[in-house]
């Protein structure tokens, strides 16, 4: 099946942003990519910002997707540990993959990113954190913390280790994945009911 111009300037974007970074993709060097006209691509994106945005919304798009599907892996079980780690390990991996992408994510600060998204991709991240409060409150957390400081928890250690990594590379994120698992649910798991204990009690 034939692609639209529009996904097909997208894709290019993405590919360029992650051999070069976003400062050096250009307009011209996405359109040559792309393999399309001046025409076409100032058609579907009439400025570099709304290139940008594209992009961004992409990015986000295929994280979350990532993100979701380590969650669902686990199914109906209710070992939430074996979620909460997959979750990160899967994260890391996406870092790794991606490098280029998480830099973009990482170093622009939330707001400025938010201001990029438009209405489709706003409302796809309502239900993605929608989707993790369901999770959340599926396993026994109640509400409290609230959810912002419960995926911090979650993966902020993630984002502190990746900028690090992002600055250097050249190694790989799998050695310390586990360690970043453990301590994920050690945070998170307090917050939450697995099989033999209550939410309060600590692993």
């Amino acid at each position: 099946m034939k692609r639209d111009g529009r996904s097909v300037i997208v894709d290019a974007a993405l590919a360029s942003v992650e051999e070069r970074g976003w400062e050096a993709t250009s307009m011209q060097v996405v359109r040559e990519r792309a393999g399309v006209s001046n025409g076409s691509l100032f058609h579907h994106f009439p400025t570099r910002a709304a290139l940008a945005a594209a992009v961004v919304a992409a990015g986000l798009a295929d994280h979350q997707a990532v993100l979701l599907q380590a969650l669902r892996a686990a199914g109906d079980a209710e070992d939430a540990e074996d979620a909460v780690r997959r979750v990160v390990v899967r994260h890391l991996r996406w870092i790794e993959d991606n490098p280029q992408l998480a830099r973009l994510f990482l170093h622009s600060p939330p707001d400025v990113l938010q201001t990029m998204l438009d209405d489709a991709a706003l409302n796809a991240e309502r239900s993605f954190a929608e989707e993790i409060d369901d999770w959340l409150r599926g396993h026994g957390w109640s509400g409290a913390p609230e959810l912002t400081v419960v995926v911090a928890l979650w993966i902020g250690p993630v984002h502190e280790y990746a900028r690090g990594w992002l600055a250097s590379t050249g190694s790989s994120l799998v050695p310390v994945s586990d360690a970043l698992a453990e301590g994920a649910w050690r945070a998170v798991g307090p917050h939450l009911r697995s099989p033999g204990r209550s939410a309060g009690d600590r692993p």
